[in-house]
Order: structure tokens, then C-alpha cells, then sequence
């Protein structure tokens, strides 16, 4: 692994003209801040994913593997279905808005509530925040990812089809030889899980890890433009430390999650392998010696199993530290303004930060899931790559034409046939 040292050289505040700027008049942010965000998310997020002894990265390969991919994900031959993946993403892009919009009503609505003299009935800003609240929904129950999710049931069925009849395709363009020394509970699995890992990666990746990326920058933007830099940093270095974090704990687990894919593997063929071979086991009374093989393979697994969960719980306690630490820290920083009249802060801009920073962190909690989910999905494609690659041992040469028979006799001379080529 590459090791890196922090930066030796030690800086005040002030030497950042941008920041300090900022923190002075409101709407000032120099170039030093961008510099700085700059220089921070390529410390915190610049690949951890180097190859280590035992516990290579998931991601090792990945052009290869998304060029692989591309075919099964992209429906090239179905217009409808490429129409449907950009009014999918439209969803995404709407959803963006009104995540940006509901904490800026709830500001207003508050600002109106508490403010000095005369107050103010908002109930047209009331009726919009609820209207965009049932947009926004929670969870799973909102309006746009329901859309969204019924629209995408058709790309999934065209991604599971695909990929299912290419990989029966290529079984039945293999060798005799092959199918004769194959592990069929091995294959199965490796089939059932490869399957699965590419639907979901593409899901993942749309619908989970771009727009909580996409949020991250837009509210960045805003609390450095709405509020001053200094919320933007902590939002910013909050977001970098989490997913850094995230990132190099989740490679450092990857090892467990490899040893458990080759163990269940492993007690998978051996349980299959048996009741195939019944009449064998019963011939030479070998049930408890395969009961007693098949029970080591299970516990096996499960010391792999508790090494993959350990580290699990330990991310999560890190994770939750990390954003712990800036809820607070952007907290009292604008508290602190709002008690002392500054920036002309008032009481709503406390509550729009606190809501939009909790609608911001909490699919937080999830992104690191969804990117062990990623992950995962890398590493249970690996064995079904494996198999796409393995080459038939009987192919047609370059540009060979199709055989044309009119007349003719067949003879057989000095034939002769082996498993294994001589």
C-alpha cells in the first residue's frame, strides 16, 4: 500500500485569503477555497484501491469490466428502453431540485413565523413545502423513485435476459471436455450470483451513488454562495473525511468478502457434488465422511462470516463519528451567528441548515452501503468473468466460410478419439 504523510508545512487561517474573505463579507470566496476543497478531495479520495498480497482491490480491472458490461446495460437495440433510461434519469435530475428547494421553504415558512412586528400566515410557501415533501417522500415511498422504479422494471427484465442467455449460450460452446471435469453446484452458484451482481450494479450506480454525489455538490455550492465559505468547508471536509474513510475501510474488508465467496463456493459444489453422486457415497459407506467434510466447509464459511460483519461494525462506528463531528461543528458555527447578528443570519438559516444537512447525511449512511454493495457486486462478477473467459477448445478460423455440400461420400480411416488432445 502507498503511504501517505501529512503535509509538514503549517499555515494559518489567514493565509487562506479566499476563506478569510469569505468568513468577512458573505458573498466572497477566493480562489484559495477552491484550491483547498481542490487539494482535500484529491488527498481523501485519490484511489485507495492499490493491489495488496491476499486482498486485491474489487475494482482491479474495472475498464475491462465495464466494457464487458456495457453491452447488458445499454439496451442498443431497443429505442423504447434507451427512452425510458433518459426519463429515469430526468427523475434523478428532478429529484436534485427538490431536495435543494424543501429547506429553503422551511426557512421562509420559519423566518415568517418568527420574525419581528406583524407576523406573516405563509401558507402558500406551507402548501408548496408539503407538495414537494410528497415528491420528495421518504425512503422508498416517494412519488419520483416509485416512477422511476416502475419505469425501470423493463431495462432490468432486458439486463437479466441478456445476460442469462449469453452465459447459457457460452456453457453450450464449451468443450466435452470441460462439462466432463466441471464443478455443476460450483457453476450454478457462480451463474446465480454473477447474474444477480450485474442487475443490481447499474441500479447502484444510477440511482444511488450519483445522486448523493450530485447533493454533496450542490449543497457545497449553496452554503458557500447562501451562507459563507466556512459552511461550505465543513460540509465539504465532512463529506471527503466520510467517504475517505469509507473507501479505505471498505477495500481493507474486501479480503473477507473474496474468502467467503471461494468458501461458499466450496461447501456449495461439495453438498452438490454428493447428492449427485448418491449412489457412490451409499456404495462405499461414506455418508458421515461427507456429512463431517461438508460441516467443516459450513464453519469455515462462518469464521469468514464473522470477520466480514467485525469489520462491518467497525466502519459504521467510524461512519457515524465522522458526521457526528460536522453536524456539530456547522451547528454551533451558525448558532453562533445567528445569536451575534452575523452575516444576517436569522433563526430559519439555523433551521435550514440543520434540515438540509440531516436530508443530506442521512443517505450518507447508505452510501457507504451502497458502495460495499458495488463492491460486492465486483467481486461475485469475478467468477462468472472467469467463466465468459475460458475459450472453446474447438473454434472456427478466421473468416472461414460455410461449407457447401452438393455431392459427395463421408469415409473414416484410421480414426481415432481421446478427451485430451495429443
Amino acid at each position: 500500500m502507498l503511504k501517505r504523510k501529512a503535509c509538514e508545512e503549517s499555515y494559518s487561517l489567514r493565509d487562506f485569503s479566499g476563506v478569510y474573505a469569505a468568513h468577512v463579507g458573505r458573498k466572497r470566496v477566493g480562489p484559495a477555497f477552491w484550491l483547498l476543497c481542490l487539494s482535500t478531495i484529491v488527498f481523501s479520495l485519490q484511489p485507495l484501491l492499490e493491489e495488496e498480497e491476499g486482498g486485491r482491490s474489487a475494482f482491479r480491472g474495472f475498464k475491462a469490466k465495464v466494457r464487458l458490461l456495457l453491452p447488458f446495460l445499454w439496451p442498443q437495440r431497443s429505442r423504447r428502453l434507451q427512452l425510458v433510461v433518459v426519463v429515469c434519469v430526468a427523475l434523478l435530475a428532478s429529484g436534485r431540485v427538490v431536495n435543494l428547494f424543501i429547506p429553503m421553504l422551511n426557512r421562509r415558512v420559519v423566518n415568517s413565523l418568527a420574525g419581528e412586528g406583524t407576523l406573516i400566515f405563509p401558507w402558500q410557501d406551507i402548501l408548496l413545502y408539503v407538495s414537494l415533501w410528497g415528491l420528495q417522500g421518504q425512503g422508498g415511498s416517494s412519488v419520483l423513485s416509485n416512477l422511476r422504479s416502475y419505469l425501470w422494471i423493463s431495462v432490468q427484465q432486458f439486463t437479466v435476459k441478456e445476460i442469462e442467455v449469453e452465459l447459457y449460450s457460452h456453457l453450450h460452446n464449451l468443450s466435452m471436455n470441460w462439462h466432463l471435469g466441471r464443478k455443476t453446484g460450483e457453476v450454478l452458484k457462480v451463474l446465480d450470483r454473477g447474474t444477480s451482481s450485474v442487475t443490481s450494479l447499474l441500479s447502484y450506480i444510477l440511482f444511488n451513488i450519483l445522486p448523493a454525489v450530485a447533493d454533496i455538490v450542490v449543497a457545497v455550492i449553496y452554503f458557500t454562495v447562501s451562507f459563507n465559505a466556512w459552511f461550505g468547508l465543513i460540509v465539504f471536509l465532512t463529506m471527503a473525511i466520510y467517504l475517505g474513510a469509507t473507501i479505505a475501510l471498505t477495500e481493507w474488508r474486501t479480503k473477507f468478502r473474496r474468502e467467503m465467496n471461494q468458501l461458499d463456493n466450496a461447501a456449495q459444489a461439495k453438498g452438490v457434488d454428493a447428492l449427485l453422486n448418491f449412489e457412490t457415497v451409499k456404495y462405499y459407506n461414506a455418508e458421515e465422511y461427507e456429512v463431517a467434510g461438508y460441516k467443516e466447509c459450513i464453519e469455515k464459511y462462518q469464521v469468514a462470516e464473522w470477520r466480514s460483519t467485525a469489520s462491518l461494525n467497525l466502519l459504521n462506528c467510524c461512519q457515524t463519528l465522522v458526521i457526528a463531528l460536522g453536524v456539530a461543528a456547522g451547528a454551533l458555527l451558525c448558532a453562533h451567528m445567528v445569536a451575534n447578528h452575523q452575516s444576517g443570519l436569522k433563526v430559519g438559516d439555523y433551521v435550514l441548515f440543520l434540515t438540509y444537512v440531516m436530508q443530506l447525511y442521512t443517505p450518507l449512511n447508505f452510501l457507504g452501503t451502497y458502495y460495499r454493495m458495488i463492491q460486492r457486486s465486483f467481486i461475485d462478477m469475478e467468477n462468472m468473468f472467469e467463466l465468459l473467459d475460458t475459450k472453446p477448445e474447438v473454434i472456427d478460423a478466421v473468416n472461414a466460410p460455410n461449407l457447401q455440400l452438393t455431392d459427395g461420400e463421408v469415409r473414416f480411416n484410421n480414426v481415432s478419439f481421446s478427451y485430451n488432445p495429443e
